[in-house]
């Protein structure tokens, strides 16, 4: 069976690498041959391009300020590794820019597949993107969301109609938050499941044919600050002074005071030999929360302002909502980060699992 996979894989985001990734070993262990459709809007590459020097003031800035030169001949040397790791790791169909490319390629597979990640939120896609909903796929063909994310509780009321026609065709429908079933299942008569994460499909040990070793030596904070929030820097400067550990961030270097480093430059295999040696974790990310219960990380969770609700559903649904803090006034002590029962997580995970493969597997052999 062939099967081809629609999501932000070509963003060069640690969390939308891994969950494609993900997504395509666990469909290769269950004997499909899958794919990722290689669709790259604009709307997504434009965020990983680097500065246009189009201007004469650019160009002398770029001269001039050794900063502004570093910081750009920087984003340039990342994006060209991020981009070499997404060629070597996805095993990518075709080459689409424009819906309309999509539309009259006219590709013939048994099934498609929409997910993860947020691709169900309109801010990400530039409003409704039918791309994202498989619209232009064969008739005849299976239809499958595996854990679509709308990024919070809702459909903007200006796109329910077109998500309500385009529901219509899906064979099996399933989202990645338990807060966001309700307003999928108010679109659709047919039954809405949630499931995980592709990235929790797979345990520790499946991620060591991807993993690269980090570059940081002896112990340390990792920081995934997804969305600026100054009560995060403040709480990350006051914890590195009270235990005494430098941090490592992912973005360019000097926002936090006690800094070993950036890994800014990683690709994700990079990523998780930083997360796999990290003393602590301190993040608003949602991915960086799951790759903290996946190495079992001392971890605390700060959510992201408008897309919080997928942390909180995914640590409320593994017990551990005690790990998300606030306000930084509500810490009160290092047990916070500390995952008290790791055999209850390694449990609760698995059970989880075994239900999300089985929704997997059953959507496949739909007929």
């Amino acid at each position: 069976m062939k099967v081809g996979v629609v999501t932000f894989h070509n963003a060069h985001n640690y969390g939308a690498s891994l969950q494609t990734w993900a997504l395509q070993k666990v469909l290769k262990n269950l004997g499909t041959e899958p794919g990722v459709i290689h669709y790259h809007p604009e709307i997504i590459d434009k965020l990983y391009v680097a500065p246009k020097l189009d201007t004469t003031k650019k160009k002398l800035k770029y001269l001039l300020k050794k900063e502004y030169r570093t910081r750009i001949q920087t984003q340039i040397y990342k994006n060209k590794r991020y981009s070499k790791f997404i060629r070597e790791k996805f095993h990518l169909i075709g080459d689409y820019k424009t819906y309309e490319e999509l539309l009259n390629s006219n590709l013939s597979l048994d099934a498609y597949i929409t997910g993860s990640d947020q691709v169900w939120n309109s801010d990400h896609t530039g409003g409704f993107d039918p791309a994202y909903t498989l619209d232009f796929a064969k008739p005849g063909a299976k239809k499958i969301s595996y854990a679509a994310s709308v990024g919070r509780e809702y459909i903007l009321p200006q796109y329910r109609e077109q998500f309500c026609q385009s529901l219509e065709s899906y064979t099996s429908i399933s989202v990645r938050e338990a807060s966001a079933k309700p307003a999928i299942e108010a679109l659709t008569e047919k039954p809405v499941e949630v499931v995980l994460d592709p990235t929790l499909l797979l345990e520790r040990k499946d991620y060591e044919e991807l993993k690269k070793p980090g570059k940081f030596k002896g112990r340390y904070i990792l920081v995934y600050m997804m969305e600026s929030n100054k009560e995060l820097v403040q709480f990350a400067n006051r914890l590195s002074v009270a235990i005494g550990l430098p941090i490592i961030q992912r973005k360019l270097p000097g926002v936090f005071r006690n800094e070993l480093g950036s890994y800014y430059e990683d690709t994700a295999a990079e990523f998780l030999g930083e997360i796999e040696k990290a003393e602590y974790v301190l993040t608003n990310s949602f991915h960086a929360t799951v790759f903290s219960l996946i190495y079992e990380k001392p971890f605390i969770s700060m959510l992201h302002t408008s897309t919080g609700a997928r942390t909180s559903d995914l640590l409320k649904s593994v017990g551990l909502e005690s790990h998300l803090l606030y306000h930084i006034g509500d810490f009160h002590d290092m047990n916070q980060f500390k995952i008290d029962d790791v055999d209850a997580l390694r449990q609760r995970i698995r059970e989880l699992r075994e239900s999300s493969i089985n929704f997997l597997n059953r959507a496949l052999k739909n007929n």
